[in-house]
């Protein structure tokens, strides 16, 4: 009974499924088409424009019913601005516009955005939308910065970028009205790349102070012995300041017969002198040169002609290095020259002379440790013994000197130099690869594999005789190619780039 009670309730049960799949739909399913938007033009890629200039853009909708009735659409013209530049107290998304045009009076903080022009059906509720760059700048926002000379006053010259338009701005902190009183003898200008609060470092007779790298203003509690832990006095000058992007966190200053560090992470302010070897505990004299990378950092010791490391992160000394296979760290020359590079991931070129008068090239690795690469001495170069500027090309490895108004490419691994730039009466006062923060960006990739070249006419009034330009860097020797150059500015003494 039990067996034939369950195979009447199965039956029933697909019978009742059966009744289910003949059911007649009589629901209302009269579909039509509602109107698409096909496209958004008349908006481009980017926008760079300056910060109180007004954005104007009229796009056109192009859709498949609604032609003309721009009633029928809502719209939002809304700016989200980029992650890297976000910084404590930025809206999240900043709406500059509700109609069908924009036109904009620019008030957000000068930095990039990713923008979004929504256009929605009132009808349907269907929303699309088009994305476009926005890059916000002031007149400083971006571009070359020239320290120049001017009757033994410095001055700071600007070539100022936006897009791809170049603007002159001399004395460019009387321009932002800086409120720096005048300095003498410039001799050191630098950007320092941080994540936040980016400064530039000068360096003058009267000493070493920031500049901020924002507005481009001073403050009379900017200069560098209020960064110091132990006291410095308002005579205190140094003659090198060293920061670079290789290691961007990490600042070290050379004065007289003392060498300071500081490492951002652990600490703003400058500690004790770390210009001693350990075992030794005697101070030791550094040449204005310090190469730092994630590996090390490498100063030269001039009292005994010999290269010593130091532990950018937490070192409070240094230590001398074991000989290796290709030289001698303690090298018995003096120190010309020494530069961290990109060049085999983190070569730092060092161009040391004799008692002779021979010039010779060390090459270490610091970009995992400190590890030897080469050695050799520079024959076959014209000119070495005038030499006043040097660099060295991130990409090629080849050396580059100047000696009045010829720049020379020194080959280190077939020992030839070869003439590439003769600026006739010129003087070249500055050479630099330069490195940068932002390298993977396409504008800085190729900047920082080219040469740049800071000269000045001394025919001419300090004022306006100066120029810089630019060369890409072939292979093989072959002529370097100008690539952009300007001209007008006073007399240069360092070359720094405002980089975003």
């Amino acid at each position: 009974m039990k067996t034939n009670y369950i195979q009447l309730l199965l039956g029933g049960f697909l019978l009742s499924l059966c009744f289910t799949a003949c059911y007649k739909d009589l629901g209302n399913y009269d579909y039509h088409e509602i109107n698409q938007v096909d496209s958004i033009t008349g908006i481009t890629k980017s926008y760079p424009v300056l910060y109180g200039d007004t954005l104007r853009i009229a796009p056109q909708i192009l859709a498949t019913q609604v032609k003309d009735d721009t009633s029928r659409y809502t719209y939002r013209w809304e700016a989200l601005i980029e992650n890297t530049a976000r910084i404590v107290g930025d809206e999240p998304i900043v709406l500059i516009g509700t109609g069908k045009n924009l036109a904009y009076p620019v008030k957000l903080r000068p930095a990039p955005y990713d923008c979004f022009y929504r256009v929605k059906d009132k009808q349907t509720g269907v929303e699309w939308f088009k994305q476009f760059k926005l890059v916000v700048q002031s007149a400083v926002y971006q571009g070359w910065m020239a320290l120049c000379d001017v009757k033994g006053s410095a001055r700071i010259d600007m070539v100022s970028r936006l897009g791809d338009k170049d603007r002159l701005i001399t004395d460019v902190l009387a321009f932002t009205n800086a409120g720096m009183p005048v300095r003498h003898q410039p001799k050191q200008l630098l950007f320092a790349y941080r994540s936040i609060n980016n400064q530039f470092y000068l360096r003058s007779a009267e000493g070493l102070e920031k500049i901020d790298g924002e507005s481009l203003t001073w403050k009379s509690t900017y200069n560098i012995r209020y960064e110091m832990m132990t006291p410095a006095g308002t005579d205190f000058a140094p003659d090198y300041f060293h920061n670079s992007p290789s290691f961007s966190s990490v600042d070290y200053i050379i004065a007289g017969d003392k060498v300071f560090h500081r490492y951002l992470i652990m600490g703003a302010a400058f500690g004790s002198p770390i210009n001693y070897v350990d075992e030794e505990k005697k101070p030791f004299r550094a040449a204005p040169f310090v190469a730092c990378g994630y590996g090390g950092a490498l100063l030269y010791d001039q009292d005994h002609q010999r290269f010593v490391a130091h532990d950018p992160m937490f070192g409070t000394s240094c230590s001398s290095l074991r000989d290796g296979s290709l030289f001698s760290y303690n090298t018995g020359k003096d120190m010309v020259y020494m530069a961290y590079t990109n060049y085999n991931w983190g070569d730092v070129y060092a161009i040391l002379k004799d008692k002779g008068g021979k010039f010779y090239t060390y090459c270490m690795n610091i970009g995992n440790g400190i590890k030897q690469v080469y050695y050799t001495e520079m024959t076959n170069a014209p000119e070495l013994d005038k030499a006043t500027a040097f660099a060295v090309s991130n990409q090629l490895g080849y050396v580059f000197y100047a000696a009045g108004g010829h720049v020379y490419e020194y080959d280190i691994f077939t020992n030839k130099a070869v003439l590439m730039a003769n600026l006739g009466g010129e003087q070249v006062s500055v050479l630099k690869c330069p490195l940068f923060s932002s390298y993977g960006k396409e504008f800085y990739t190729n900047l920082s594999n080219s040469l740049v070249v800071g000269s000045y006419d001394p025919a001419r009034p300090d004022a306006e005789n100066g120029s810089i330009r630019i060369y890409s860097i072939p292979a093989r020797n072959e002529p370097l190619q100008l690539t952009w150059s300007y001209a007008g500015l006073g007399k240069i003494v360092d070359l720094a780039y405002r980089e975003r």
